[in-house]
């Protein structure tokens, strides 16, 4: 029969026994136990508190003397040593003492109850307990040791152990040190990037200003050349007319002189 392993669970309850002021006797302490997550409500201790709660079996002894007559899962005061009471869950087959197998144990010390832990779970934590440790002894003792072609296994010398642990420690030593230098170049790549794109960005809004005053230069050197275009076909125009009149004055003073000539 499998019984709910709450060995973790811790319960009390220090307001009934307040009230109540302790335990008066046995029935009292397996009315409090009642009250915990332990307690079966199928037991036959429940099923007879329901069916005498309205008259006198409530009384120790006459509640032991009419379990005993019943067959059932049933919990009983086996060990009563105040502060300490031992609570046995069991299974009962027949009236006399021996007619009974043992399913938990359970104890009160103080106000707390507790689930006693079986002893198949109390060996087998002390066996791994003790498994671990020596597991671990041979685990040094074999980095104490070193192998020989010619003579096999041995132990290795004091300087051998020291050196292997200074290596050891140096390694450990050496690797924090390059997770370290690790960082520093990642956090200065990062610097060096960030400089890189500042000084871009500097470079090409100095060219992009620069693009602009050399786009404002040629503008106005393109009006200057058209207003110096303008100006020499203004003064060629005026010398073409100034020559024109040069020549026709002086075609009119030899046609004057030839006239005089003929007369």
């Amino acid at each position: 029969m499998e019984v709910e392993d709450l060995t973790s669970v811790e319960w009390r309850d220090t307001g009934w026994l307040e009230h109540f002021g302790g335990f008066q006797n046995r029935q009292m302490v397996l009315d409090y136990f009642a009250m915990s997550p332990f307690w079966d409500r199928q037991s036959n201790n429940q099923v007879l508190a329901m069916q005498t709660q309205f008259n006198d079996l409530g009384q120790a002894e006459s509640t032991e003397t009419a379990l005993r007559k019943m067959t059932g899962i049933e919990f009983a005061v086996v060990h009563e040593q105040p502060p300490v009471y031992v609570i046995q869950k069991q299974y009962r087959r027949g009236p006399s003492a021996n007619d009974v197998t043992p399913i938990a144990t359970y104890y009160i010390t103080g106000a707390n109850i507790y689930q006693s832990p079986t002893v198949y779970s109390v060996i087998a934590n002390r066996l791994l307990t003790s498994l671990f440790h020596v597991n671990s002894a041979f685990q040094d003792a074999q980095s104490m040791m070193e192998y020989f072609p010619a003579k096999g296994y041995g132990w290795k010398s004091p300087s051998t152990t020291s050196n292997l642990q200074k290596q050891s420690r140096a390694g450990k030593s050496a690797s924090s040190q390059a997770y370290l230098k690790a960082q520093e170049t990642q956090e200065y790549r990062v610097l060096m990037e960030k400089a890189i794109d500042t000084s871009a960005m500097r470079i090409s809004q100095k060219e992009a200003a620069s693009q602009t005053a050399d786009g404002g230069l040629a503008a106005g050197a393109k009006v200057l050349d058209k207003q110096g275009s303008q100006l020499s076909s203004q003064t060629t125009q005026s010398d073409l007319v100034g020559t024109k009149r040069q020549r026709r004055k002086q075609e009119d003073t030899a046609a004057k002189k030839k006239k005089k000539t003929s007369k």
